[in-house]
């Protein structure tokens, strides 16, 4: 009795056409769809989304000054320095016209009774200067460039100061530090990713290296919900993030914005 024994071309061709068979319309087979890698917007929609990207702000230094070091002149002993919450690199950028700068004050407005926040161009010629005085207690401030102002221009960089006197005549040197700014344009593809992520959009500012809004955000979040304990991990993390590697501990309060004073107009 004659046995078929199927040769190897013909294995092959029969494997062909039961594939082609099985790719005609009308087919009982699925065709499963081929999926392209998802090389698009972030999926920072939550928080544990949020943490598959851990954000990196280090980079090449500027000269400035993140604390403002051991007390001196008419300021009390404190066991904190006034504290600039930026990179160790002394700059961040910004995709805000008029952007918000964030510092740990270890002072009360009785201790610390003048402010100032100077703003310059790059080759140090004065923008403005903007008194202002503390508000309540110790604790994370803010500086906010005011809507009277004009906006910062895009790729341009920026120094700023943020003085405190210790004395309301202003006799001895004041506690300061000062850092850079720079205001970078908003391109679509961030803006749909700042859509996605809505209310956590810290976090996409945050993966794209854009410090000054994404503490911003995040510190207004705490502020509106200061029993959310998530917001609070949120921000020891990014304090804590590499490039920054601050450590200031939770229970420092937030206080939020200074009361800014009759700014003090100058040409550059």
């Amino acid at each position: 009795m004659y046995i078929f024994k199927p040769s190897l071309i013909t294995t092959i061709t029969l494997a062909l056409l039961s594939f082609a068979i099985a790719s005609l319309p009308g087919s009982t087979q699925p065709i499963q769809p081929i999926r392209e890698p998802d090389h698009g917007r972030l999926p920072f929609s939550s928080l544990t989304a949020a943490k598959q990207q851990e954000p990196d702000f280090s980079g090449a230094g500027r000269p400035g000054r993140q604390t403002s070091g051991e007390s001196r002149g008419n300021c009390p002993p404190v066991v904190l320095p006034l504290t600039a919450l930026m990179p160790a690199s002394n700059w961040g950028t910004t995709v805000t016209e008029r952007p918000s700068f964030w510092f740990y004050v270890p002072y009360s407005p009785e201790q610390a009774p003048v402010g100032e926040f100077v703003l310059q161009d790059e080759q140090r010629n004065d923008i403005y200067r903007m008194p202002f005085t503390l508000r309540k207690t110790p604790g994370f401030v803010s500086f906010s460039i005011p809507q009277t102002e004009a906006p910062l221009e895009i790729d341009q960089w920026y120094r700023w100061y943020f003085k405190l006197y210790c004395d309301p005549q202003k006799s001895s040197s004041p506690k300061f530090v000062q850092g850079w700014v720079q205001r970078i344009a908003l391109d679509p593809a961030l803006e749909s990713q700042l859509k996605s992520a809505a209310p956590r959009e810290d976090a996409v500012y945050a993966a794209n290296r854009i410090w000054y809004d994404a503490l911003d955000h995040l510190a207004n979040l705490r502020l509106t919900n200061p029993a959310d304990t998530r917001l609070e991990d949120g921000w020891n993390e990014l304090l804590k993030a590499k490039g920054v590697g601050l450590e200031i501990p939770d229970s420092e309060g937030m206080v939020g914005s200074v009361l800014i004073n009759k700014p003090q107009l100058t040409t550059p």
